[in-house]
């Protein structure tokens, strides 16, 4: 099981999400997350950068470890303005970008202030969310195909293409990541996550489509799962998970990333 780290940039703020990210590298994480928000309410900070551009910044600062969201909120963005973005940060990393793409919360749950507070609240439905994902996706797909139509010349290419990993909590998003992406995320506790998971490899064998499929938990940072010792780590395993994320939510502990090393390394 591979493990990778994410920080809240919203209380880690530039430069100390810099060197978290020079940091994570240096011990051996194989990916640094960021999140999606465009306020910091819901990840109890003053304020959040927008994630794009901080991106871009920590990719110009590292060498080696893939950069990515965890998760894009399709609904923030046209699809267009979202695939110029990936290319270009896949451009800057030189092809360490990983794209974390979400559907969204509901209008009724605390994630969605931040798109009330601007007057763009979510779609009210389920399906009508998980619509703008694979819109999205359909997007995506057409500016990025190589054989795209002459209109599109002109738009950036991301090289390569990066690995779409869908963040999910219901099965019916869990069955659009197997068939159209490569790899789904759930947070580790929730109470659904192996039969989600499972229905995410299930459509993945389905899909017929020949791509790598990563199945992975976020969990709030705990040295206990690096040093193999704790009991969630056999249940993740029994639900195929291969990736574990670790979040610093609160604050970078710098000594803990620095002794990651000897777990990672």
């Amino acid at each position: 099981m591979r493990f990778d780290l994410q920080i809240n940039p919203g209380t880690s703020i530039w430069p100390i999400a810099r060197d978290a990210a020079i940091a994570a590298e240096g011990a051996g994480f194989k990916a640094l997350w960021t999140v999606d928000h465009l306020a910091g309410d819901v990840m109890k900070a003053p304020d959040m950068p927008e994630c794009f551009t901080l991106l871009g910044a920590l990719a110009a600062v590292t060498k080696e470890i893939e950069l990515g969201p965890l998760v894009v909120n399709v609904g923030n963005r046209h699809p267009g303005l979202l695939a110029n973005s990936v290319a270009t940060v896949q451009q800057i990393s030189g092809g360490r970008f990983v794209l974390g793409l979400g559907a969204g919360a509901s209008p009724n749950s605390p994630f969605a202030a931040e798109r009330h507070a601007i007057s763009w609240s979510p779609p009210l439905k389920l399906a009508d969310r998980h619509a703008v994902l694979t819109n999205a996706l359909d997007v995506m797909q057409e500016m990025w195909a190589p054989d795209r139509r002459q209109e599109l010349a002109a738009f950036p290419l991301p090289n390569p293409i990066p690995q779409i990993i869908i963040g999910a909590n219901s099965v019916a998003l869990a069955k659009i990541a197997g068939a159209r992406t490569n790899g789904i995320n759930i947070r580790a506790s929730h109470e659904r996550a192996g039969e989600i998971l499972a229905a995410a490899r299930d459509a993945h064998k389905e899909s017929g489509v020949n791509k790598p499929f990563t199945v992975s938990v976020w969990e709030h940072y705990d040295e206990a799962l690096l040093r193999g010792d704790d009991a969630r780590l056999e249940t993740w395993r029994s639900w195929g998970v291969d990736r574990a994320i670790l979040l610093m939510f609160k604050s970078i502990d710098f000594a803990a990333i620095d002794r990651a090393a000897k777990y990672l390394r």
